[in-house]
């Protein structure tokens, strides 16, 4: 019986080990597996890594860009301007039968002619709070040539702004309300130089006319050059690139990271692409508006040369080592300081003040930041060995006709009538206004009725070529019409009127 009773314990136990041991393998099973300490290594960087855990206070499942938003949409208004362009003559709906016998009979009535007239072009976009004072943040293009401007805040209070100062060559303007605003209205700014591809990126502006709408992506690229920008594009260019949704509208506006600090401004888009934005970095948007807020302009070095990449061909034609950095000296021009400071075409420029160069863009951006007077000192290669030169930069500005740089705030001259017309330098804002691909050429802005070129030349023409001398600027307009003066033959001009391509021949008196 004692021996009965200890097997059936022996059972009972063996019953319960069987038991026990399901029950954790079972507990194991519904675990997945995960009881070594790297599976809650991993299971921890995947919390981090959470939206609610980058952003604190953002509820688990909720969108990581709302608080972007809340942060930035009350620095962000929208910019209406309207610009004056040119006089142009009133619409005729006969103007067509010009060349018909009828002509004479539709215009028997009208014996006064028809006066030019000017008009106005709305145009808007986006800009950037970036002081409690009132200063606001946007893009040259957006306010160029403006006669009015208005901002409208994200509360809806709307009120005309003054223009502090613009600068051209990097597309930025700083504009100014009569308001005393609070913190949560005015921006963070970023480090722009601290972005990486791969970031996220937050637009929020004014496309189409929509206001404060917003638009996520990511920075895509860093460091864009050289873009065919329709219309012109600024001389220094340093793009971020990113695929958040930009159109039309969107200039002026802020482009943030996650964290709700403006990295960028939008500047302009690629119309023929889809995401392909392009924003003006914050660190060099902020060097612009602390000369434009202290004196309303841009004061820069220049030296006077024309820099190249220096491409592995050259390397290997001027013989020089395969890995040098640096940039090779394609022009240097007459009487400027590169001349005097001993600079020669076909020198290699690997160093600025003791810093190496890389590349034409961060060359031009160095001489650029110096001040004008300034010294600078550059480690070149010439004949395959290293030469130090000493230079005195002068002031760009000096040079903006050579440069074909419009400085504003300068009324311009009026230029002295030739065969009874005027004109004025065709801007990138007067060719996208006159739906033109290029700022090439002079507009005409005055036809004497007595003069020569009347019934031939009309306000609103652009000169595009004089005889054989191409017109790409008001500087070529000039030099033709020295050369033709006095001329008593007949002078072909190529015109473009209303957007079509014509020529017209013009008999001196």
């Amino acid at each position: 019986m004692e021996q009965k009773s200890r097997s059936t314990l022996k059972n009972l136990l063996i019953v319960v080990g069987l038991s026990l041991a399901c029950i954790g393998l079972g507990v194991l099973l519904s675990a997945k597996f995960q009881w070594t300490p790297s599976s809650n290594a991993e299971e921890s960087l995947l919390k981090a890594n959470s939206p609610s855990a980058a952003l604190p206070g953002v509820a688990e499942g909720s969108s990581p860009f709302v608080p972007v938003v809340n942060r930035v949409k009350p620095t962000v208004v929208t910019i209406s301007t309207e610009r004056k362009v040119g006089n142009v003559e009133e619409w005729d709906p006969f103007r067509f039968f010009e060349d018909s016998p009828f002509w004479e009979f539709f215009h028997r009535e009208r014996v006064e002619p028809q006066k030019p007239r000017s008009y106005r072009v709305p145009s808007s976009g986006s800009g950037i709070i970036v002081s409690k004072s009132g200063y606001i943040l946007t893009n040259n293009h957006m306010v160029e040539d403006a006669v009015e401007v208005k901002v409208k805040l994200a509360d809806g209070t709307e009120q005309k702004a003054e223009i502090v100062g613009a600068d051209s060559e990097t597309d930025i303007a700083l504009i100014r309300i009569d308001a005393d605003l609070d913190d949560s209205q005015v921006a963070v700014l970023g480090n722009s130089d601290e972005i990486q591809i791969g970031d996220w990126a937050i637009a929020i502006g004014n496309p189409l006319g929509l206001d404060w709408t917003v638009t996520v992506g990511v920075i895509s690229a860093k460091g864009r050059t050289n873009l065919p920008i329709q219309g012109g594009g600024p001389s220094f260019q340093d793009f971020i690139q990113t695929d958040a949704s930009i159109n039309f509208g969107n200039s002026g506006g802020p482009l943030c990271n996650i964290r709700g600090e403006v990295i960028g401004m939008n500047t302009a888009i690629n119309p023929s692409g889809q995401g392909i934005g392009f924003a003006i970095p914050m660190n060099l948007a902020t060097k612009v508006v602390e000369q434009l807020k202290s004196s309303g302009k841009v004061s820069r070095g220049y030296l006077g040369m024309m820099p190249r990449e220096l491409t592995p061909e050259l390397r290997e034609a001027v013989g020089v080592n395969k890995d040098t950095q640096g940039i090779f000296v394609e022009r240097v021009d007459t009487d400027t300081p590169a001349e005097k400071g001993g600079l020669e075409a076909g020198d290699i420029v690997i160093e600025v003040d003791g810093k190496p160069m890389h590349d034409v863009t961060q060359f031009r951006m160095d001489i650029a930041d110096h001040a004008p007077k300034s010294k600078v000192t550059m480690k070149v290669i010439r004949d395959d060995k290293e030469k130090l030169l000493s230079f005195t930069l002068a002031d760009r500005a000096d040079y903006a006709s050579r440069l074909g740089i419009q400085t504003p705030g300068e009324p311009e001259k009026e230029e002295e009538a030739w065969l009874g017309i005027r004109v004025e330098e065709l801007t990138a804002s007067k060719a996208e206004a006159m739906k033109l691909k290029d700022a090439e050429g002079v507009v005409i802005t005055e036809v004497d009725p007595d003069g020569p070129t009347h019934n031939k030349l009309r306000v609103g023409d652009v000169i595009v070529k004089i005889g054989r001398m191409e017109i790409k600027d008001i500087s070529d307009y000039r030099e033709a019409t020295k050369k033709l003066e006095g001329r008593k033959e007949a002078i072909l001009f190529r015109l473009i009127r209303n957007g079509v391509k014509t020529f017209e021949a013009v008999e001196p008196e």
